[in-house]
């Protein structure tokens, strides 16, 4: 994977101009083609000047690349953590991953910490020196918003800022203008309140968001108006902490909607919590808002193009209308690339600022590895394009219930725990993150069209109806379970025309088993098919995992690679995947500790 690199200035001199526009096109080119380092979770450095030497004219652009990649690797070396005492002073620093400029800035605004640092405004671009705090707070979450997790990230920001104490600053400098650009930038329109008679969902609306962050809901959202677009976007928000996979969920808006109502309708007045001193209570509304009871966000009636530059700062809209853009708008700015893993010494490391109050419990906190973690089932994540081509995220937007219950983490493990997997293993740790608790029963499922032609599946299906009234369908061999029902429940097409054949006796699986037998029975004949393998030799690959907040990173042997596994595409880097809320990544090197 081409790493993204930004540089900011240029500086070259010469005996003459045509000299200096050589060089300038020398090394471009070379900027161009140089590999630099890629390491795992997309860490991010950042170089604060880059030395050259002479670039003779008569050479080639790939002769200067190898001169570029040399000197970034020496200088790597050297990075430290922008957390350190020594940053200020560094060569070069480096971040965990592309999100945590962004947390550790607004961080240092809510807590009125300098940013004079040299780093600041090369690893976020658009700051400047004469920026006021809400304009920063303001750039921060528009810039969360163009990395490749996307609102995710945006979710990460606000819940780590909400666990330090220091969300009050972020949600206060936030303009009425912003509320319908946040929601235009998440859903691509603003969406209209649903009809009050709406069944609720599968579990009660407040209960989805944890107590700390739903007080802090309740307080701004009496602040702004229970119709004011920041309400619904804050109440998106606090409904994906719990689960960051909700973000590409359809009926997410209905979700917040009925928060914000149920939030609406409680009695009780808003006191700032323990993580807000009175200071960082919500302040007056900025705005007159409409009454709540109306579902008219203010704001949308007099404009229908409210600004951009209100949120982001920034001269052009795509800063927050295109936030899931794979490469974030370029600027020039920084020589800025995922790098080797250069671990500072401890003593330079300052301590993580520790929390103003206790974390709620039951809000899912990320498996991170600080290290490179070996892993006896580095191929698992193999089936994530898989899964996608058999359509997995289709079956999750049409059972919003079951996506709440981590079905693609639960199908994962069921495949590694078929395979032998131990239990100590980090990928496994990190995937059972959200697979706590067993599923519901009945768990109705319908499987998409495509995974019945991903797994082979051809009528006549056969309908098997059981004394209690649960139908479930299975291919014309009884073997794969293609959708379950109960109490006699009709099935839609082309089910509804299967053979039926009467059990006396029940089947010997619920409705949960009979999903993550079909998941692997599918995931194992289209690795078959694809790969001429078997899903043992797909998965069981030694390699080391990287786990950050926003991607998880397969680092294998460069030994390693197979050209089976490469032929069929299943070592492609996915990206996003939204199901799993992770930017996925495969990388091989050559050195066999994966370091």
């Amino acid at each position: 994977m081409t790493a993204e690199r930004r540089v900011r200035q240029v500086k070259l001199a010469a005996a003459s101009t045509a000299l200096v526009r050589r060089g300038a096109v020398l090394l471009e080119d070379a900027l161009r083609t140089a590999s630099l380092p890629d390491a795992p979770g997309g860490r991010v450095l950042v170089i604060r000047q880059l030395s050259l030497g002479t670039i003779h004219a008569d050479r080639s652009p790939a002769a200067l690349s190898l001169v570029v990649e040399q000197r970034v690797r020496e200088v790597a070396r050297l990075a430290v953590h922008a957390r350190s005492q020594s940053a200020a002073t560094a060569q070069a620093v480096y971040f965990r991953d592309e999100l945590e400029p962004f947390v550790l800035l607004a961080t240092r605004l809510a807590q009125g910490l300098p940013l004079d640092a040299w780093f600041w405004r090369l690893a976020v671009p658009g700051l400047h020196s004469g920026m006021s705090r809400d304009d920063a707070l303001r750039l921060a979450l528009a810039s969360a918003l163009r990395t490749k997790p996307g609102h995710a990230a945006a979710v990460t920001l606000v819940s780590e800022l909400h666990a330090l104490g220091a969300l009050a600053p972020l949600l206060g400098a936030l303009r009425w203008q912003d509320g319908p650009a946040l929601a235009r930038a998440w859903w691509g329109h603003l969406p209209s309140r649903p009809a009050p008679r709406l069944p609720l969902d599968d579990v009660g609306p407040t209960e989805q968001v944890s107590e700390p962050l739903q007080s802090t809901l309740a307080g701004w959202a009496r602040t702004w108006g229970a119709g004011d677009a920041r309400a619904l976007w804050l109440a998106a928000v606090a409904l994906c902490t719990h689960m960051p996979s909700r973000v590409a969920a359809p009926n997410l808006p209905s979700r917040a909607w009925r928060v914000l109502g149920a939030l609406q309708a409680s009695p009780t007045p808003h006191l700032p919590t323990s993580r807000e001193s009175p200071e960082q209570a919500p302040p007056k509304p900025d705005t007159p808002t409409a009454p709540a009871d109306t579902g008219v966000v203010p704001g949308i009636a007099a404009s229908s193009h409210p600004s951009v530059r209100a949120l982001s700062g920034a001269p052009s809209s795509d800063n927050v209308t295109k936030p899931l853009d794979a490469t974030p708008a370029s600027r020039s700015g920084v020589t800025a690339a995922p790098q080797p893993r250069a671990r500072p010494a401890p003593a330079d490391t300052d301590e993580a600022p520790r929390d103003t109050g206790t974390t709620p419990q039951d809000a899912r906190q990320r498996d991170v590895t600080e290290e490179a973690l070996p892993t006896v089932a580095g191929g698992l994540l193999f089936l994530v394009p898989m899964l996608n081509a058999l359509g997995l995220g289709e079956f999750l937007a049409g059972h919003p219930a079951l996506a709440d219950l981590g079905i693609p983490e639960r199908l994962l493990c069921h495949v590694a725990e078929r395979l032998g997997v131990p239990s100590t293993d980090p990928l496994f740790r990190v995937l059972q993150e959200a697979t706590a608790g067993p599923l519901p029963e009945p768990s109705p499922f319908v499987l998409p069209v495509r995974f019945q032609a991903g797994v082979g599946a051809r009528a006549p299906f056969r309908l098997v109806r059981e004394p209690t009234g649960r139908c479930v369908a299975f291919d014309a061999r009884t073997r794969v379970p293609l959708a379950s029902t109960s109490h006699g429940e009709a099935l839609p097409p082309p089910f509804d025309r299967c053979l039926t054949t009467p059990l006396a006796h029940r089947l010997p699986w619920d409705d949960a088993n009979l999903m993550l037998r079909a998941a692997l029975l599918a995931v194992g004949r289209v690795t078959r098919r694809l790969a001429h393998m078997g899903l043992r030799a797909l998965v069981l690959r030694p390699g080391c995992l990287v786990a950050t907040r926003t991607h998880l990173d397969i680092v294998f042997a460069a030994s390693l690679a197979d050209i089976r596994i490469r032929r069929a595409g299943l070592d492609i880097n996915p990206g996003w995947v939204p199901w799993l809320a992770r930017v996925i990544q495969y990388h091989y090197q050559y050195d066999e500790t994966g370091e």
